[in-house]
């Protein structure tokens, strides 16, 4: 695993132009903005390839996080402080090109290849079919095997009838034949723990008037079975001795590579929510809550499916009842427009806390609620009768599950309002 110190960050700062070496004098090296930006640039920087399973991105950042919380001086919880489980993740670790005509089109901004994607090498004929075509398709329509399907939406069509195209675009591309999907909307990846048979890929162009006649494709697909990765935790004691529990929480986790040249950074997601944890921690390190302990969690396995959440809800030596809050933190690297609180209608009585303590110290221009929602680790928490809140900012950055969700992209415009806002809300307790 790598090994970075606070000199060598500052010096990684320098070298992307980023700061000036004068932006931290010593007397504010370990203020919070600072700090969150160290973590942060760390977490997105090429070293952990996307934080994901190419390279085992993933566990090398769990393992730079177990080492933070130690310098921290967070104590292991019931006698350990990581909790291994396993995923099954299709990933695409060395060869991603595509080639129109003449043209090389750019991984991430002219195309992307479906995380569930199988590989394919050479030349794919494209056979244009449009949306009633697609869903009526029942297979058996092509001459060769390299030939496979092109589809254009038309104006007009709507989003429901788009998703059932895409849906059994994914199904022929399972079991029948390669698939190539135009389109204009922005593009934006996720993790499968599963792979077609053939290729799919979804190229980004406002431009075409008509569906390409042939790509050239050089796609390696590879599924991972029985990938180790951890969750990774730190305790807070209270002052007085309690069995009272509060859970702060982040995933650590993000997309990972799609060949070997381009990797998904994730700043934003979560990146910055990690920041904000571990802001947190040291904190509440140095002046621990009175009554209630505090577990700081990095959970993994969040990108594909909630694996790290719902793992450590079932494990026996967490005891539920325990816990009087999950406040988990995701997406805070911007914050100009406000923030929202999933679960919000759910608790309402913590939601007011926030909206009082944001009130009070004018953080944000808006806490806005909401409600049950299954988009972040909070959820498994929740669904088992735990309080919980999950807490993401809004603002005029929309980088998400993209390349361009990079450390440069954040404002990091209200991270220190939030930092006070979580602070007092957590000294409620």
């Amino acid at each position: 695993m790598p090994r970075f110190g606070f000199l060598s960050f500052v010096l990684y700062w320098i070298s992307c132009g980023l700061f000036d070496a004068q932006v931290l004098p010593s007397s504010e090296q370990e203020s919070v903005l600072p700090y969150a930006r160290q973590i942060t640039a760390a977490l997105c920087s090429p070293s952990f390839d996307g934080r994901g399973y190419v390279n085992s991105g993933c566990n090398r950042a769990g393992n730079y996080l177990l080492e933070e919380f130690k310098r921290i001086g967070l104590l292991p919880f019931q006698g350990r402080n990581t909790q291994a489980f396993f995923l099954e993740v299709n990933t695409f670790p060395s060869q991603c090109a595509v080639r129109s005509g003449h043209k090389t089109l750019q991984p991430g901004v002219d195309y992307l290849v479906h995380p569930s994607s199988g590989g394919y090498k050479g030349k794919l004929k494209l056979i244009p079919m449009n949306a009633a075509e697609i869903l009526a398709y029942s297979g058996g329509s092509f001459n060769a095997p390299r030939e496979g399907i092109v589809f254009m939406p038309s104006k007009g069509l709507s989003r429901d009838s788009l998703k059932l195209v895409r849906t059994k675009l994914e199904k022929i591309a399972e079991t029948e034949r390669g698939v190539v999907e135009i389109t204009t909307e922005k593009l934006t990846w996720s993790v499968s723990p599963r792979a077609f048979r053939f290729p799919y890929l979804q190229r980004y162009d406002t431009s075409l008037t008509t569906p390409p006649k042939h790509l050239f494709l050089n796609i390696q697909s590879e599924i991972q079975a029985k990938v180790v990765v951890q969750n990774c935790f730190g305790l807070v004691p209270s002052v007085e001795p309690s069995d009272s529990l509060i859970l702060v929480c982040a995933h650590y986790d993000h997309l990972g590579r799609m060949g070997k040249d381009t990797y998904f950074p994730g700043a934003n997601d979560n990146a910055s929510g990690v920041a904000m944890m571990l802001s947190l921690a040291r904190e509440l390190q140095q002046n621990p809550l009175q009554h209630h302990s505090v577990l700081f969690v990095a959970f993994a396995g969040e990108e594909i499916g909630l694996e790290g959440s719902f793992a450590m809800v079932q494990a026996p030596w967490l005891a539920l009842r325990k816990i009087s809050m999950v406040l988990n933190l995701d997406i805070l690297g911007s914050g100009e427009e406000g923030i929202t609180v999933v679960n919000g209608s759910i608790f309402p009585k913590y939601y007011q806390q926030l909206v009082q303590i944001n009130d009070a110290l004018k953080a944000v221009p808006v806490v806005k609620s909401r409600g049950k929602a299954a988009n972040s680790d909070h959820f498994p928490f929740s669904e088992k009768g735990v309080p919980a809140l999950f807490v993401y900012t809004m603002g005029p950055n929309k980088n998400y599950h993209d390349i361009h969700d990079t450390y440069q992209n954040l404002s990091f415009n209200r991270f220190e309002q939030l930092f006070e806002v979580f602070l007092e809300f957590l000294k409620r307790f």
